[in-house]
């Protein structure tokens, strides 16, 4: 088989043919003129001083600053591309924005986030509003000044509880209701209670101390003590108790309170009660000291 040889001018030639042929093409030159628009309007658009992100405007806070909230939502106005860091009101994300707040503030319930154009940003934020106050028993290790023993202490802290169980910010009870549970230590932001269960517990104290008989003598329920699932102990301010099971009817378990303060119970024994027990459908179990 005989190859076929090229001379190194008859080479150049053959090159040359060709980037005649590219250059008179319109399908390069039509590829050339969009790459050039294409980078003309790309700098425009993306550096441009026009689309940079100045205004961002705070909505819906109450007891979060302004200024807090800015400084997280600035640090989410530039995004990297390439070499470049840029303030651009195309490449801001929203959703990061809104995540980072949440994290930021456990006290923050919602937030939206909104772009205006061309160099604006409007930030709604919804707080959460506490219904109830809760408290736990928090384990501290603190070493003696005078041995490198370490002695263990405990500490009371009560957090503010919003409907969806969370807490979200410390809070002294004052008249609220308050709510503890046997679980571990919980931190800001965490959820603490199941918001059904919440809701449930929040109606019975409710309800129970709109009775007449709770508001003629100045009864109130302090507190509510979550055992398990379907144990909870309310404590009345005289003193005794109500066990109740949140996972019941509601009703049904305030109307017996009710009837046996009312029937069974005399007043001149009520100081004496150590717990009503409401957890075993129709039957109620009265126990004194």
């Amino acid at each position: 088989m005989v190859h076929k040889r090229y001379k190194p001018y008859r080479r150049l030639k053959l090159k040359r043919a060709r980037l005649k042929r590219i250059f008179k093409s319109k399908v390069f030159w039509c590829g050339a003129l969009g790459t050039l628009v294409f980078a003309g309007v790309s700098y425009a658009v993306f550096f441009t001083p026009f689309f940079r992100i100045e205004n961002i405007e705070i909505e819906g806070n109450e007891k979060i600053s302004n200024q807090d909230l800015r400084h997280v939502a600035e640090a989410n106005l530039s995004k990297r591309i390439l070499f470049f860091s840029l303030n651009h009101f195309f490449l801001l994300d929203k959703t990061a924005v809104g995540t980072d707040i949440k994290q930021e503030f456990p006290e923050v319930e919602s937030v939206v986030v909104k772009k205006r154009f061309p160099d604006s940003v409007l930030i709604e934020v919804q707080e959460r509003q506490g219904i109830a106050v809760w408290c736990q028993q928090r384990t501290l290790q603190v070493q003696s000044e005078d041995s490198e023993e370490k002695a263990t202490r405990s500490l009371r802290q009560c957090f503010a509880l919003d409907k969806q169980g969370v807490i979200f910010e410390e809070r002294k009870p004052e008249k609220e209701v308050v709510l503890s549970a046997e679980s571990g230590e919980a931190a800001l932001g965490d959820t603490v209670v199941e918001p059904a269960t919440l809701e449930r517990l929040v109606q019975f104290q409710r309800d129970a101390d709109a009775l007449s008989l709770f508001k003629q003598v100045g009864l109130r329920i302090l507190s509510m003590h979550i055992v398990s699932k379907e144990r909870v102990h309310a404590k009345i301010s005289e003193g005794w108790e109500i066990y109740l099971n949140p996972q019941e009817n509601v009703d049904w378990q305030v109307a017996k309170v009710k009837l046996v303060l009312e029937q069974e119970v005399p007043f001149q024994r009520r100081p004496f009660l150590e717990y009503l027990d409401l957890r075993f459908g129709d039957q109620v179990y009265i126990k004194y000291r």
